[in-house]
């Protein structure tokens, strides 16, 4: 689930960085804390997903300083999407803004509304000589009116001594306020808690919490957001945020987890299976990497990244120092170069050796080639390859903490062009794992993360093909999730939702996303070069959804390395059929379509004036879009009806939500 946190240009650029740092630092592994624009609010499917919308100190009107977003001002339509959210059981979070809160003066229904440029927010009492709001969110059931209104200019606000109305009266001093919250119309019997007042006027309240319909809404006036240099004074504030989230409905991570989570990559390591010689020796060759019988790493510098390549003799100091360096040393990124691999060539002729168990705790790397073996044999994967060549998972790099396996991949130009493939990168924890879109892949302990690089000449697989490259993944994870390897007949809840989503139908019959397909491309010299990358939810514990929790009570649960098994071999058995079919679906069209979510779902297709209802039927074999049938609406008949095909480029799919709408 996200935790989106608001990034117009209406948003204090200060109040918005801190927020997210702020925010990451408690939530994460948990959530993932992302900005999101006006247009994002107004055009794509975040509801669904969206744990909480977090509202940033919102600028005065006509206020634009230097750094801020060069995006819209949150819109009428972006309220309207908020407005759904919130009806629907939504939560959202203010801080650093005054409000008020006061009774509604008519009965309409639940609605949410803004004023923004002069636009009038029904229900409201404008008689009064009152400040502009921002943000109002209204309760016809309670009548209540909550409104958000930006504070004169100031980025930071006067500093404040506060008491909590909590049962310990905690107080904290020194902290950034923006104002009070008026709720002196407040309405009687409306619910709505103070959680904090000014401790030099003790009607002045700077914090509030309120139940709107089915939602919840949490206001400060403080900037919570904003670290404080007091130690002390600054644990008082994260606890702060720490019980609104709470109290709102969050998991929120012990204070254990989060200081737990890791800095910088460690070493990785290279291996082959024990079954093939001489895979790690290909590979070094391939890059150029001299003998390594000194114990002299070798610098490869690439576009992104440097490594030093070290010999299994120096595998014992290089772990130490990494430890030890981490201790002491930088979060930032540009100190995370140069990155250490350690590569176990063969020993002797009789085949790679493995590192010690010790070096890779979270990952049992002798387990998972026997575990490979066991499930290629089982689907029947071939025993040799021409040119002294592997299958798919038997060259394995593994780092316990990456920066992320996909952007180490396809960024390093010299590793994607010249690497033998197949190659799999495979980490336990990424620090900037990449999704969709631009979007951040969550790294929380239990996640099955990696990357695997395969690839392929033009004349083999036409350009046109690659788009089902991702649908033969996704079923390739979710026939895997099937196998006795990992859920065996449980593992008929994981589906596929188009185009790139694995999800799971827990007990209850709800639909929850444990896993995402990403698949990035690079042509050259009459050849693609293809970086999947997948994360699967394995372990996870709630609130997260995964594999695991799946399976009824008792139940041996699955691993990691069995579980990565089994889908390398599924997948190589389907991508030798895919591409001796020349990138034709039609082998795999019935599975998927089996084992996908959208059969027969009918669905509101928003990209036509007026919108129309549409029913999914499959998808197109010869570029993989969404086809859809139009619906009869009494006036219309689907029968001779043309197909409506649409693609993700141009559409948002909140299929969930069955929505399809045009992207803005």
């Amino acid at each position: 689930m996200n935790v989106l946190v608001y990034s117009g240009s209406d948003a204090s650029p200060a109040s918005h960085t801190k927020t997210l740092t702020s925010f990451r630092s408690l939530l994460v592994p948990n959530y993932a804390v992302q900005p999101v624009t006006s247009q994002a609010l107004s055009g794509h499917p975040w509801s669904a997903t969206c744990a909480l919308l977090v509202l940033p100190s919102f600028l005065p009107p006509g206020t634009t300083p230097s750094g801020a977003s060069t995006g819209s001002a949150l819109s009428p339509a972006a309220v309207n999407e908020i407005q759904k959210y919130v009806a629907s059981g939504g939560r959202v979070l203010s801080l650093g803004t005054p409000a008020r809160v006061q009774s509604r003066k008519t009965h309409n229904s639940l609605s949410l509304s803004a004023q923004i440029a002069g636009i009038s927010i029904s229900g409201l009492d404008t008689a009064k000589s009152q400040p502009e709001s921002k943000l109002t969110l209204e309760d016809t059931e309670s009548r209540l009116s909550l409104s958000l209104t930006p504070a004169a200019p100031s980025d930071s606000g006067e500093a404040a001594d506060v008491q909590l109305t909590a049962a310990d009266n905690t107080h904290i001093d020194g902290i950034p306020c923006t104002g009070v919250i008026d709720t002196s119309d407040a309405p009687d019997g409306a619910g709505v808690k103070i959680l904090a007042r000014l401790r030099t006027d003790a009607e002045s309240a700077v914090g509030v919490q309120a139940h709107i319909g089915r939602g919840n809404a949490a206001i400060w006036s403080l900037h919570l957001e904003s670290p404080l240099s007091v130690a002390d004074k600054d644990r008082t504030r994260l606890n702060i945020i720490r019980q609104t989230l709470s109290d709102l409905g969050l998991a929120v991570p012990s204070q254990e987890s989060e200081a737990q989570t890791h800095a910088r990559p460690t070493p990785q390591i290279l291996t082959g299976a024990p079954w093939r010689a001489g895979v790690v020796s290909s590979i070094l060759q391939a890059l150029e990497v001299p003998s390594l019988e000194t114990s002299e790493p070798y610098q490869l510098k690439d576009s992104n990244d440097t490594f030093l390549v070290h010999p299994p003799s120096s595998a014992a100091r290089v772990f130490t120092e990494a430890r030890e360096s981490a201790a002491k040393s930088s979060e930032d990124p540009s100190t995370w170069n140069p990155k250490h691999i350690v590569a176990y060539t063969a020993k002797g002729g009789e085949g790679p050796s493995l590192p010690p168990r010790e070096l890779t705790p979270k990952f049992d790397i002798a387990t998972y080639y026997e575990a490979l073996a066991t499930a290629r044999k089982d689907r029947g994967c071939p025993e040799s390859y021409p040119q002294n060549g592997w299958g798919v998972g038997e060259a394995l790099l593994y780092g316990e903490i990456v920066t992320s396996t996909q952007t180490m991949l396809d960024k390093n130009m010299r590793l994607l062009s010249s690497l033998p493939t197949p190659v799999l990168s495979l980490a336990s924890a990424q620090l900037t794992g990449r999704g969709r879109g631009g979007n951040i892949w969550l790294s929380p302990p239990g996640c099955l993360q990696f990357s695997l690089l395969l690839r392929v000449p033009l004349s083999a697989l036409p350009a046109s093909k690659i788009v089902f490259v991702q649908y033969i993944f996704a079923l390739a994870v979710a026939e895997a999730c099937r196998s006795e390897q990992a859920l065996g007949a449980e593992g008929e809840r994981v589906r596929i939702k188009w185009p790139n989503d694995l999800y799971a139908i827990t007990r209850d019959g709800e639909k929850k996303k444990i896993g995402g397909i990403l698949v990035n491309t690079s042509f050259g010299a009459g050849k693609v070069e293809l970086v999947v990358g997948c994360g699967l939810n394995v372990l996870n514990p709630p609130p997260i959804t995964s594999l695991t929790q799946l399976l009824p009570e008792g139940s041996t649960p699955p691993t990691m390395e069995r579980t990565l098994a089994a889908i390398m071999a599924r997948f190589e058995r389907m991508w030798a059929e895919f591409l001796r079919e020349r990138g034709s679906f039609g082998p795999f069209m019935d599975l998927y379509l089996d084992r996908w979510l959208h059969s027969d779902q009918l669905v509101t297709l928003t990209t036509v004036t007026p919108p129309r209802k549409v029913r999914i039927v499959g998808i197109t074999p010869d570029h993989g879009l969404l086809r859809t049938l139009p619906e009869p609406d009494g006036t219309t008949s689907s029968y001779g009806a043309d197909f409506i095909d649409l693609q993700p480029d141009g559409n948002s799919f909140d299929l969930m939500a069955g929505l399809i709408k045009t992207k803005t």
